[in-house]
């Protein structure tokens, strides 16, 4: 039996002693079946909200298995830790960063691991697949030099390089409109706005490189203004079955990850497709809503999700065992 800590979004002000309450707004009770997944391997299974973490602990804990919140244990006696939601982080960095230290000075196994979730955390990435030779929408940084962009009618979407659920996005389509992020432009990048986003993102999730599941997110209907797909923006979800060549652009996109020395093992590629392939939108390796249960698939994902995790925690302890 291994010991696994996994950080949930959780409603404190509706939790108990007996019970940690969960923040559902976008499917993210997929968590539980994770648990109980985990659970029916043998696992003990830890839930704690990230924001709790301090000097090698968490503040507060929960026991899967007791049904309670129990005394905290240390972080470094856990064998696994699932870095799965922390909710808020891009407006509490500070607290972000402490939680990440934490996860990087124990032997644990973390999915993912932290320093492919500080290099996913930045916008930049985006600049450092392109390199890889993923397809990526036209990427820059935020100045005035954007006025080539917008005489030849190029419209562009800032976002904040430390975003969450398209909160602090602007579409503009002028130099003056820039004056929205004046004094911080070095914390946003500019993108094109692409046009297909009306068609919707498909949103591919992996294990690894296995896939599991798709949906198809819309930007809010009878809204020609919004062109975000997120749920608490108005977006819908359906599910989705991809075609072979989005298969193998997000695919691609995971082994780009790869190859710069960050292995995912939980992940989301989001991409539209446009009339030269397959674009990326965003690779979701941390903190991403997985929308399982759209499909009436969570408890199926969430076995999967468990076997994952147990498959390596099985090849980390064949490792020690050739060591000793």
């Amino acid at each position: 039996m291994s010991v696994i800590l996994i950080t949930m979004p959780e409603a404190r002000e509706r939790s108990t002693v007996e019970h940690f309450a969960l923040r559902t707004e976008v499917d993210e009770d997929d968590g539980l079946d994770f648990a109980s997944g985990l659970a029916e391997l043998g696992h003990q299974v830890y839930f704690v909200d990230w924001v709790d973490f301090g000097e090698g602990r968490s503040s507060r804990m929960f026991s899967y298995r007791d049904q309670r919140f129990v005394p905290p244990r240390p972080v470094e006696t856990m064998d696994l830790i699932f870095a799965y939601n922390f909710k808020n982080h891009a407006a509490n960095l500070d607290l972000f960063f402490r939680m990440l230290h934490c996860f990087e000075t124990v032997p644990a196994i973390v999915v993912n691991e932290p320093l492919l979730i500080r290099h996913n955390l930045d916008k930049s990435y985006y600049w450092d697949l392109e390199r890889a030779s993923i397809r990526v929408i036209p990427n820059y940084e935020v100045s005035t030099r954007l006025r080539r962009q917008f005489e030849a009618g190029q419209r562009l979407v800032l976002k904040p390089r430390h975003g969450e659920c398209g909160v602090g996005i602007h579409l503009v389509s002028s130099v003056k409109e820039l004056g929205l992020v004046e004094g911080r432009e070095s914390d946003y990048i500019a993108q094109h706005f692409m046009l297909e986003i009306r068609c919707g993102e498909r949103s591919l999730v992996f294990l690894g490189r296995e896939f599991s599941h798709a949906v198809l997110k819309m930007p809010a209907p009878g809204d020609p203004r919004e062109f975000r797909c997120n749920e608490s923006l108005g977006g819908t979800v359906h599910v989705y079955r991809p075609t072979t060549e989005e298969m193998d652009f997000a695919l691609a996109v995971l082994d780009g990850y790869s190859s710069l020395g960050h292995v995912p093992h939980f992940s989301r590629v989001d991409l539209i497709d446009t009339e030269t392939g397959p674009c990326l939108m965003e690779a979701e390796l941390m903190n991403p809503s997985m929308f399982a249960n759209y499909s009436g698939s969570g408890t199926r994902f969430g076995r999967a999700v468990a076997s994952y995790l147990d498959g390596l925690l099985r090849m980390d302890g064949q490792r020690r065992e050739q060591q000793i």
